[in-house]
């Protein structure tokens, strides 16, 4: 598993164990503010963790969803450019 999966996983697993009762908490109206700062915080770097693993995976694959590598050799663009 390469390591931004592994921070990923680790963020919203986390997160899973407590969602529940925040869940609970937010309906009932009993959830601190500071608790529920926490877990916005918490919710937030789970996303942002997210969104650079997504970001890095774009750029290996050159955006494709099919794992399409990016080209390398520049010169492979513009065989007709001579």
């Amino acid at each position: 598993m390469e390591q931004g999966v592994h921070e990923v996983l680790t963020a919203l697993v986390a997160l899973r164990d407590d969602l529940p009762g925040v869940v609970e908490g937010l309906r009932r109206g009993s959830l601190p503010v500071t608790s529920q700062r926490e877990v916005a915080a918490a919710l937030i770097e789970a996303g942002d963790l997210l969104d650079e693993h997504a970001d890095q995976q774009a750029a290996m694959s050159n955006g494709h969803t099919n794992g399409l590598t990016a080209i390398d050799d520049v010169s492979a663009w513009s065989e007709h450019d001579e």
